[in-house]
Order: C-alpha cells, then sequence, then structure tokens
C-alpha cells in the first residue's frame, strides 16, 4: 500500500509522520485511554510514540499488514484509527480506533471510522469482512462499533490481567451504516452509565452503594436465611467465600458488561442489611427486571421498598429503561406487598416460568412504567 489519505468533513485521516509524535505523546498521558487500550507503554514516553510513526506503522504499511492513520481536525491530532491483521487473500481485516482526550464527545472516532471502511470496503482494499474487539467494559468502543453497524458476535475469555476478556464484533459491507446514524436512546445511556464508576444512591432511610467485603458477613446471614434460600434458590450451604466470589468478580463484572448493577442496601450506621439489582433484559435494552433480598433482622424497616423505588428511578433517568418487571414465586407474599407499595402493577401469573435450584415454579410477573412512581 502507498501513502493513504483521505477526507470526511473536516476531519483528514493521513498516514503518520515523524513530526506526530510529540502530539501522539501528549495523548498518550490520558489515563482513560491506558484503561481501555491493552498494551500501551506506561508511562508513555515520546521515545515511543517516536518509534510508533516513525517506525512501527511505517513498517506495517509497507508490509500491507496494517495501515494506521493519524486523524487531525484542523491540523490539531484528533485520534486514530487503523486497519490490522490485513488479510488480501481473505478479505478481512481488524478495526482500531481512539480519540484524543480533547477532542472527545464530537465521535470523532466514528466519523474517522466510518470513512476507513467505506475506503476500505471498495476501491481501497476490497475487503468482505472487518472485525473489531475491545476489552470487556469499554462502552465508549462498543458504543462506536455499534453506531457503525457492527454485529455484537461474542466474546473472548481472557487469559489473565493482561489478558482480560474481549468483545467481539463483526461488520459485512452492506452493514455500514450511513452518517449520523445513531443507537437506541437505551443502549447509548447505559452505555454511558456502565462506562463510569458503580454510583452510590441515597434512598431515604436507607443508602444503595456498590457492595464491599465488610459486606461478606451480612450477605452470608442474609442468603443462609430460610426465607431466602426457598424464594430464592439459594444453594445451601452459602459461605463467607462464596460471598467473596459475589463481591470481587459476579458484581464488577456484571457492571462491566452492562448486564446488571447490584448495589447493597445499607441503613443509616451503613451497616449491610441486604441487597437490590436491576437486570437489563438481553434483546431489549429499554426493560430491566428488578431483585431484592433483605436480611432477616433488617425486615420490616421499609428498606427494600424504599431500594426499590429508588433502583427503579434511577433505572428510568440514567438507564432510559421503559419498563421494569417484578417477578416472584406465586405464594411469595412478602416480595409482593414491597412491589405493589412500589408502584408496580401485577399483571398476571406466568406459569413455570421462574426458575430455581428446585426446578421451574409458577411466578407472579408484574410492571413499573415511569409515571407509576410514587
Amino acid at each position: 500500500m502507498d501513502t493513504v489519505a483521505i477526507r470526511t468533513g473536516d476531519l483528514l485521516l493521513r498516514s503518520w509522520h515523524a513530526r506526530d509524535a510529540e502530539a501522539v505523546c501528549r495523548a498518550c498521558q490520558d489515563p482513560e485511554l491506558h484503561r481501555r487500550l491493552t498494551g500501551l507503554p506506561w508511562p508513555y514516553r515520546i521515545s515511543d510514540a517516536a518509534a510508533f510513526v516513525g517506525e512501527f506503522a511505517p513498517r506495517r504499511l509497507a508490509e500491507g499488514t496494517a495501515l494506521h492513520l493519524g486523524v487531525f481536525d484542523g491540523g490539531e491530532l484528533a485520534g486514530s484509527v487503523a486497519l490490522i491483521a490485513i488479510d488480501r487473500d481473505a478479505g478481512t481485516a481488524g478495526l482500531g480506533y481512539w480519540t484524543a482526550p480533547w477532542a472527545r464527545g464530537r465521535r470523532v472516532a466514528e466519523r474517522a471510522a466510518r470513512a476507513l471502511l467505506q475506503w476500505a470496503f471498495g476501491a481501497g482494499l476490497g475487503l468482505t469482512r472487518v472485525d473489531w474487539r475491545a476489552t470487556v467494559g469499554n462502552h465508549p468502543s462498543r458504543l462506536t462499533a455499534l453506531r457503525l453497524g457492527f454485529t455484537m458476535i461474542g466474546e473472548q475469555p481472557g487469559t489473565g490481567p493482561e489478558s482480560p476478556d474481549k468483545w467481539l464484533g463483526a461488520l459485512l459491507p452492506g452493514d455500514l451504516t450511513a452518517a449520523g446514524a445513531d443507537v437506541p436512546d437505551p443502549v447509548r445511556r447505559s452505555a454511558r452509565t456502565f462506562a463510569g464508576a458503580h454510583p452510590t444512591l441515597p434512598a431515604g432511610v436507607v443508602t444503595l452503594r456498590p457492595p464491599e467485603r465488610r459486606d461478606i458477613p451480612g450477605i452470608v446471614e442474609c442468603r443462609s436465611d430460610p426465607e431466602t434460600a426457598r424464594w430464592f434458590g439459594v444453594p445451601q450451604p452459602y459461605t463467607a467465600e462464596d460471598a467473596r466470589t459475589h463481591v470481587d468478580r459476579n458484581v464488577p463484572r456484571r457492571w462491566a458488561r452492562g448486564v446488571e448493577a447490584v448495589f447493597a442496601i445499607a441503613d443509616a450506621a451503613d451497616a449491610y442489611a441486604g441487597s437490590v439489582d436491576l437486570r437489563i433484559r438481553p434483546g431489549d435494552p429499554a426493560v430491566g427486571e428488578v431483585g431484592f433480598a433483605v436480611g432477616p433482622r433488617s425486615r420490616g424497616r421499609g428498606y427494600a421498598g424504599a431500594a426499590v423505588r429508588e433502583i427503579c428511578r434511577w433505572g428510568f433517568a440514567d438507564l432510559g429503561l421503559s419498563r421494569i418487571e417484578w417477578r416472584a414465586e406465586v405464594g411469595n407474599d412478602a416480595s409482593r406487598r414491597v412491589a405493589e407499595k412500589a408502584g408496580f402493577t401485577v399483571e398476571g401469573l406466568l406459569r413455570q416460568a421462574l426458575r430455581t435450584g428446585g426446578g421451574r415454579r409458577d411466578c407472579w410477573v408484574g410492571s413499573l412504567v415511569e409515571g407509576d412512581l410514587p
């Protein structure tokens, strides 16, 4: 491949020059960039930038195995876009991109990537498929890929901290979107929310916060309670190691994937009283499902109702949900009372719709829409 230059609107995509090293080095001081991109040297020095723009990128271009382009707006570096692992025989390549911290919020990566993909699918390379991958939890990159038309096809498990789990996507020429394309509002709002830190939410008599290791005794007590085990199908005995796995692994993994937000319900003394969670329905990002459990020593104080109302308010406001569902096994009257007091409308009974450790059970189902909140 020869030197490449592509213009799209006010952006210029071009091959790197040696004089770009200083701007690349400045952009790569950003901690967020290092959090999202694996393999970027830290600390990032001018020598790293000089080697990238002066040696690595030109060599890959000459070999025909990768095309690394700087993205410039009025002469100022705005980001980078690249096609990697180019296989001309198979007609495939991988897409990568990043945005300089001072250029974020203008959809630079999306606009540059769309222009590069149009060129690569057309006369530039004649590709028939482009792949995308990003570290699980890199919601800004995923949002860009979705706006471009990529289909999410799964995950690649990692082997440790230096090789984390990856999201995988693929794009065919006919799926590339037109300029200005966007995703549904709940997808966009969830990406912004789950890309950030797990929040703490005041909820009247209680506070909703991320579960912590100091909550482990309370989690064990709650999940070992016969009523909790009965209605939620919690395997017994439930141990401190189970609780530690929940706090250290399960909760952050679900948050990183954007599939579930789990909160500890903390009382006025910040002690663990129970948990409440909001799960996003697979295939319908505008629908969530709430779940909750309060420990035996904290029941009867209105904690569950306060927690459910607040997490639902947060789901509507921050995640853009249109509907939140509640389900409970038929006979769980305490859960039903909490749901109804929180404003849920019980819509009926679903036969054998609830799967527990003991098999399948009939369950009640109810719903809450934004206007229902008390």
